[in-house]
């Protein structure tokens, strides 16, 4: 096992270990599988594009989306009668009824605007661009839940930013429609461009995002790719100026932003061999179903066809747990749960990690929300989730179940199970609430050892009052030390922590002998989400302690440094 997972998996056990009071504990070694089943967010999509004013997306069309393994459509709006006039209500109301019937359905879309579908077409001024994206910021805003991410769209033919009869395809003109579009849209949903050198003229940058630059916020960190000539020619008919230059880039950018777009021409490039090297190169996280059918037939007629579909995006197999068998009421339970990300991408919207005790008489749910960020679970790696989580006091005495639940942030959509992420193990998935049983009871016993709990990490009855309810990791409501990623690093971790009001804040980190080896911060900092980046070169392996102070506040973490 230590063999195969390395060090993350020892890791479980040495902090499972450390945090254990004395109850017994369980060992569990889960079953992958190859199934195919639907994920939010990624795999293959379908492309439904409507005129101005057209018909709109039907339930039991979506419905077929989702019985075909599917979680995705492509919704392309075509703007042609507005060239030089505001969208109508008809129209809004139009993409306002689709966004509803994605909700109901249990999909989420790609979404994107064009004036023009053709080379030759006229697409629309800036001005009347911006006028447009004006209108649409409030269903923007009322639909986050259900926008996976949108394309820039609105230069040129398919809105694809190359054509354009007004002057549109300039790195200034195309700029400004970015970054009106970054304005208007909600700041957990990113942008996708077309080619990796629009997004390096816009900001004048030339290298890819870091792991401290991922998911900051800022306009760069939302701006992703996409690609709607994959696997067609050696440069992707234009996408690439330089291929290996940019290809280096987007292969470093793409950790950290979603990839996706559709094959368009077969070649000797879109065969199997080099296709799941690229698709893996890029971590695609969804493809096009509809579009190129030749290059897709080849696909299943070769044999790779079913890899393709398994691993777009994320796939998140568990590989063993450790937890407590018993635990007293108002002491803490130890739960240490290794993963393995076998897709090419990770997820690139914020995501709840969640650990639920299910009550096997009377259904009562409690649930707990950990400082995980799954957008940082990157392919190929192993993670690892290791907590000690309070028990209240009140909790009935009984046998709850245990389950891992990855739900969305929206309040709308986060008991949805449509929009939670299955695991790909035998036996784990519950499809009526969208919960992973982590196929462990737990015995809540007024008998059991264990010494009073004092922390801040607990359960809660799902939908009671003292529940986290936030919808977004991105708005903190309560003071929080939501841990470091990566852990264990090797060089450099970010400590990322929440104040829910101005205060004055110290963050200083201690060896396991109490000698103070850094301070981080000392200072007055304002509401929100904080991120400091600890650099831990100079230091030897082991386990070190950051400690969050706020007033008479102290909230402390572990971190573990390996060479």
């Amino acid at each position: 096992m230590i063999q195969r997972y390395g060090v993350a998996g020892f890791l479980s056990v040495m902090l499972l270990c450390s945090g254990m009071q004395g109850a017994g504990q369980t060992t569990i070694t889960y079953t992958p599988i190859n199934d195919l089943f639907p994920n939010p967010e990624r795999g293959f999509y379908n492309h439904r594009e409507v005129q101005a004013e057209g018909a709109g997306l039907t339930l039991s069309d979506l419905k077929g989306v989702r019985n075909n393994n599917r979680s995705l459509i492509l919704r392309m709006y075509y703007l042609k009668k507005f060239r030089a006039a505001d969208l109508s209500q008809a129209q809004l109301n139009l993409i306002a009824n689709d966004f509803a019937t994605m909700r109901t359905a249990g999909v989420k879309c790609i979404l994107r605007f064009a004036y023009s579908s053709f080379e030759t077409d006229p697409d629309a001024p800036l001005s009347v661009v911006l006028r447009h994206l004006d209108q649409l910021k409030p269903l923007l805003e009322a639909n986050s839940d259900v926008i996976a991410v949108m394309q820039a769209g609105f230069i040129g033919a398919w809105g694809e930013w190359y054509y354009s009869t007004n002057g549109l395809n300039t790195t200034q003109n195309r700029r400004a429609v970015l970054l009106k579009i970054m304005e208007v849209l909600p700041r957990n949903i990113m942008t996708q461009i077309r080619t990796p050198y629009y997004k390096k003229a816009i900001y004048n940058i030339t290298d890819p995002l870091t792991p401290t630059q991922a998911y900051n916020g800022l306009d760069t960190a939302r701006t992703a790719h996409h690609n709607d000539c994959f696997l067609a020619s050696e440069d992707d008919y234009g996408t690439y100026l330089d291929t290996l230059v940019d290809k280096a880039y987007l292969s470093a950018d793409t950790r950290f932003t979603p990839m996706g777009g559709e094959t368009c021409n077969p070649s000797t490039f879109s065969v199997c061999p080099n296709a799941l090297q690229e698709l893996a190169r890029m971590h695609w996280s969804f493809l096009n179903n509809d579009y190129n059918s030749s290059v897709l037939n080849n696909w299943i007629a070769v044999g790779c066809m079913d890899e393709v579909r398994r691993r777009l995006g994320y796939r998140f197999e568990l590989v063993r747990g450790a937890y407590a068998d018993s635990v007293r009421p108002g002491s803490a339970v130890s739960v240490s749960i290794t993963l393995w990300n076998r897709g090419w991408a990770a997820p690139y919207n914020p995501r709840r990690v969640e650990l639920m005790l299910r009550n096997q008489v009377d259904s009562t749910v409690y649930v707990a929300l950990l400082p995980e960020d799954p957008r940082f679970w990157l392919p190929g790696d192993t993670i690892s989730v290791a907590a000690m989580v309070g028990i209240p006091s009140d909790m009935p005495p009984g046998s709850y179940a245990l389950f891992l639940n990855l739900p969305d942030t929206a309040s709308s959509i986060r008991r949805r199970p449509e929009f939670s992420i299955r695991l790909a193990n035998a036996g784990v998935w519950e499809a009526t609430t969208g919960y992973n049983t982590l196929l462990h009871t737990l015995a809540v016993d007024n008998a059991a050892p264990g010494d009073p709990y004092t922390g801040t990490l607990l359960f809660a009855p799902l939908n009671g009052p003292t529940e986290v309810r936030d919808d977004s990791p991105e708005i903190p409501r309560t003071l929080a030390l939501l841990g470091n990623y990566p852990n264990p690093f090797n060089a450099s971790t970010r400590i990322v922590y929440h104040l829910a009001k101005r205060e004055t804040v110290t963050l200083v980190v201690h060896d396991l002998l109490g000698h103070e080896v850094a301070t981080l911060f000392r200072g007055p900092q304002d509401a929100g989400r904080h991120e400091l980046v600890f650099d831990g070169g100079n230091l030897s392996s082991g386990i070190y302690v950051y400690t969050l102070r706020t007033g008479s506040t102290r909230l402390s973490g572990r971190m573990v440094i390996i060479k």
